[in-house]
Parts: structure tokens; sequence; C-alpha cells
């Protein structure tokens, strides 16, 4: 399988090869020379090797990082990325480790790999299933795990079809995937079940409650009083922000409390919020001048617009009612949604859209616990927002649920770790 796969992975360069060259000419050089096992440093041995594909599942690596990190204190971790975001977030979040772009799928190149970081153990995080990295690491004795595993029903289809994957699973030692959905599809493509383990999805064990000294004096310092219904949309996307104000303006006609936060997935893009705001005739004001001293905080039957970074999640903290974006729109088949936990664990209800790709676990756990509320569009979420709005008990009930949610998810790293503590000691 090796020499075939390696050939068409040739095909495949030749034909990008303006690319390549493209890149070998630019500021990602180095990363890509790196790929083909160029440039990578002083050997390492017996190391531990974490691989996740983007930001999201290398941050998924966080907490195991540190379980390894203090009991394997004299182990060196060396940890991949398949794209920019990943390493990036790699490197900001692992600074102390080694960090390396995944290698290209060849053979030869995994080997060199392998020879220089000699691993004791390779755990690749939820659907990395690339045939030569873990076959050749299955044939040189290397313990290969899954993390947090996935497989969608788009790609079971796929796998079933082609054959490939299923033999790649087959060299796995450890499958510890979210979901007993998961579970079966990759019982279907012949995993061993004495290999499957269901642990949960590691993503709530990210999720804590932020750490907000006084949220009265914050809402307080935003001119939002004791009564006020204050609704946040995080994350928003273009048009979500115009669907969310038309929510509001049904909102204000249910209550003279009603507030609006507006916290834009892109910071650049507040000013252009800001207009169609005033536009609708709203006061409106960006964060930025209100934490300035410029002016005052728009309050109540006002608009709050968010241009900072980083504050999204004590924002969450204050609000009664939030609306998270990414979700309402269609941006993309591997574009879904942004981060459901965040409010849910600070007990906020939380709405939000039909296209959750990235969350759909956890939109599964909501909505299986009536613990969130699936708008489908628009006109939809200016019902909910009515509705929850003009009732203060669904509103506390709808938050509590979800907050129970995501702490009963949580645990999945630990369980994750125990079962990558007994093929450690396997293979001291």
């Amino acid at each position: 399988m090796g020499l075939l796969l390696d050939f068409a992975y040739l095909v495949a360069c030749i034909v990008a090869s303006p690319w390549l060259v493209y890149r070998l000419c630019g500021p990602g050089r180095r990363d890509l020379a790196m790929r083909f096992g160029l440039g990578l440093g002083e050997p390492s041995s017996s190391s531990i090797w974490l691989h996740g594909s983007s930001a999201g599942e290398i941050s998924v690596l966080r907490p195991l990082v540190a379980a390894l990190e203090r009991d394997y204190p004299g182990t060196p971790l060396v940890i991949s990325a398949f794209t920019a975001t990943g390493l990036t977030t790699a490197r900001k979040l692992y600074s102390r480790h080694r960090i390396v772009p995944l290698p290209l799928d060849f053979s030869f190149v995994v080997a060199r790999y392998l020879r220089r970081f000699n691993p004791r153990l390779l755990v690749v995080a939820e659907s990395e299933f690339w045939p030569n990295l873990i076959g050749v690491a299955h044939e040189r004795g290397v313990p290969v795990a899954l993390v947090n595993g996935k497989m969608s029903a788009k790609s079971f289809r796929v796998h079933v079809r082609t054959g490939l994957i299923p033999r790649v699973l087959g060299q796995l030692d450890l499958l510890a995937v979210q979901t007993e959905e998961h579970a079966q599809r990759l019982r279907a493509l012949g995993v061993e079940p004495g290999k499957l383990h269901v642990t949960g999805n590691m993503k709530y064990d990210l999720t804590h409650a932020v750490s907000t000294a006084d949220p009265v004096e914050l809402r307080r310092a935003l001119g939002y009083g004791p009564t006020d219904v204050v609704i946040i949309g995080g994350s928003l996307h273009d048009q979500e922000d115009e669907a969310l104000l038309d929510a509001y303006a049904r909102a204000c006609e249910v209550s003279a409390d009603a507030a609006l936060v507006i916290v834009p997935r892109y910071p650049a893009d507040a000013e252009a919020v800001e207009q169609r705001a005033r536009a609708r005739g709203y006061s409106a004001t960006r964060k930025t001048a209100v934490d300035a001293g410029a002016v005052p905080a728009p309050g109540r039957g006002g608009v709050l617009v968010v241009d900072t970074v980083g504050e999204l999640g004590r924002l969450y903290a204050i609000a009664d009612l939030a609306f998270v974006g990414g979700s309402l729109f269609f941006r993309g088949a591997n574009k879904g949604g942004h981060n459901l936990m965040e409010p849910a664990i600070l007990g906020v209800p939380v709405l939000f859209g039909p296209y959750n790709f990235s969350f759909k676990e956890t939109v599964d756990d909501l909505l299986a616990a009536n613990a969130g509320r699936l708008v489908h569009d628009a006109a939809e979420l200016t019902v909910a927002v009515g509705a929850l709005v003009g009732d203060r008990d669904a509103r506390r009930e709808l938050g509590q649920r979800a907050q129970q949610v995501v702490l009963a998810g949580q645990g999945a790293t630990s369980r994750n770790y125990a079962l990558l503590a007994k093929l450690l000691r396997a293979r001291p």
C-alpha cells in the first residue's frame, strides 16, 4: 500500500509543483521544507508525538499535554499540525516543546520523522487518518492512538466505498471516540471492539466558567441595571448582526429593559456593524470608545459593538441571553458555528443557527437535553429572542440545563489519558 500511495502523492506533487515552487520562495518555505523532512533540528530520544490538524484540534490537546508534562517531565514532546493556523496555535500554546508541520504523507518522509523523533507513542486527534503516517509507525512498532475520535456520516460512506481507511484503522492500537454514534461507524469499518472506547468530547474539558471579578460591577460599568435583559451576539459573521438587530427590535417591543451587545467575529467589522445599528435608529457605541472614556456606554435601548479581542467570555458572564454566530447562514462545508460551551457553562441560555458543523456533538447534546434553542433562520431568531426576553423563568431553566450539559460532558481528557498511560507503560 505504501508504494502505491507514494506514487499517487508524487503525481499530486507534480500537478501542484507551481504552487510548491511559489511556497518555497515565500515566507512559509521553512515549514514546507520541514514537511519534506528537511531541517527538523536535533534528534529526540523516546519522545511522545501528538498531532492535530488545525487550531481547534491543537487546542483540544492542551489538558492532555499538561498531564504528560506533569507525569513524564523528562520525555520530549513533539507536536505537529497540518494547517498554518494549527502551527501558529501550537507555537503559542506549547512554546517549550518541539513544534513541526505534519510531514507529507510519503512513506520515506514519515520514516525520516520517526527516525528523528524516535517516538514511544504517536497520538492523533479526531479524524487525522493519514495512511502512511499511521502505517509506517505501525510497521516500526510505534503504538498509535486516536483521541477525541470522530467519523461523520459523509466520511463513513466514502470510506466504505474506497476501503483504504478501514485498513488504516486496523493499524491503530487505541481508538478513544467522542460518542457511540462515531463508535458504531468505526465498528462497521472493521475496528476491533477491544480497541474502541467511547470516552466523550475533550472540548468540554476546555470550558471553564470565566472568572469575572464582579459581573454586577461590569454590567453597571456598561450601563446595564439589575433588571435589564442583556442580549449578546457572540462571534457574529456577515448578515448575522442584521438578523440580531431585527430580533432586538422585537425584544424592545416585548420589554423596555432589553439591551444588546454585538461581538463581531472580526473586530475590523465593528465599524460597519455600528453604522448598520445607527441606520436603524439605535444609539450604537464601540467598546473601545467606552473604555477610553470618550463616550458613555449605550445601556439598555442601545447597542454596544465590541471591537476588542479576547473579551467574549467575560461578556457572556453578564448576559441574560446569547446567540452564538457563524451558524445562521451557510458559509462553507467545513465552516459552521462557534463555541456554544462558553455561554452554556455560565448558565446563559443559548440560541444557535442550523449550520453548526464544527460543534455538532455539542448541538446534539444541548438539543437532547432541551438545553438550547435551534433557530433555522432570521425569522425564527426574532421569535425566539422575543419569547425569551419576556420570560425570565424560561431563560433561567434553559440556562441551567445548558450548564448541566457542559458539566456532565467533562472528564473525557482524564479517561483518554488513562488509556494512553497503559500504552506508555507497555512501551517504556
